[in-house]
């Protein structure tokens, strides 16, 4: 399997050239995804697509014809399917501050859960062997930074503290639960982790493979684009993905 991700400063044309790759590659009979990873999604306007608003029927892959489907991740959907104990747990602390129910919902969207989402999306249809490219429309260049560097945060994370604050907080869950003004996260919260942290095995080796995972850097001839693009290069390049640059 491949990947295909582009990225670049918002409004040079990612999603444009995405769709357009996702249609070439169909063409030549891969089986192709194109992912949308941008909040804003827009993939399905590219698309000209009859659908809701918000595009809620894309949030699973959604075919166009018979080699290319598209997805744009809903993150209320993906709460629901993967971060339910997470959420549910912050929402209640931010309720007990005075927050209401829709304001606390919206609040426990941590940074990172949708790219997180994207990933275990790609681990599966990868396990899957369902596409035989996925191309990523990406978010522009700091958040398509963070995306690639997301899974090596993760482990370290998981190796180094997770173990240790798992087994804190279980220690002093029972004492300090009486006297703390709300409850510590209970276990079932940091399984969600761990099961979450399983779903994303092997994705950061995927990503930092140059011989599957490659990234366009989109561009428009103007400087403050192209300063953008060059330091996007760097950083890219430091994570072992080839590159190619569109304008």
């Amino acid at each position: 399997m491949r990947i295909l991700l582009f990225s670049g400063k918002g409004g040079v044309g990612k999603t444009s050239l995405a769709a357009a790759t996702g249609l070439k590659l169909a063409q030549l009979k891969y089986r192709t995804l194109v992912m949308s990873i941008d909040p804003a999604h827009s993939l399905a306007d590219a698309f000209d697509l009859d659908t809701d608003l918000f595009h809620v029927q894309t949030a699973d892959p959604m075919p166009i014809n018979d080699r290319l489907s598209i997805q744009e991740l809903n993150i209320q959907r993906e709460i629901k399917r993967h971060w339910q104990e997470i959420s549910s747990y912050v929402s209640s602390v931010l309720r007990t501050t005075g927050i209401s129910g829709v304001e606390a919902e919206e609040l426990a969207i941590l940074p990172g859960m949708e790219e997180l989402s994207a990933m275990m999306y790609i681990n599966q249809y990868r396990r899957e062997k369902r596409y035989d490219v996925i191309v990523l429309d990406a978010a522009p260049t700091a958040e398509s930074m963070r995306f690639i560097s997301m899974p090596t945060t993760l482990d370290w994370y998981m190796k180094h503290i997770f173990p240790f604050q798992r087994n804190l907080l279980k220690a002093v869950r029972p004492i300090a639960n009486r006297v703390a003004p709300f409850e510590l996260p209970p276990d079932a919260y940091f399984g969600n982790i761990r099961d979450l942290f399983g779903k994303l095995e092997g994705v950061n080796e995927i990503m930092e493979d140059p011989q599957i995972t490659s990234v366009r850097l989109i561009t428009n001839p103007e400087k403050m684009v192209l300063r953008e693009t060059q330091r996007a290069f760097v950083y890219f390049s430091c994570m072992g993905s080839r590159w190619t640059q569109s304008s």
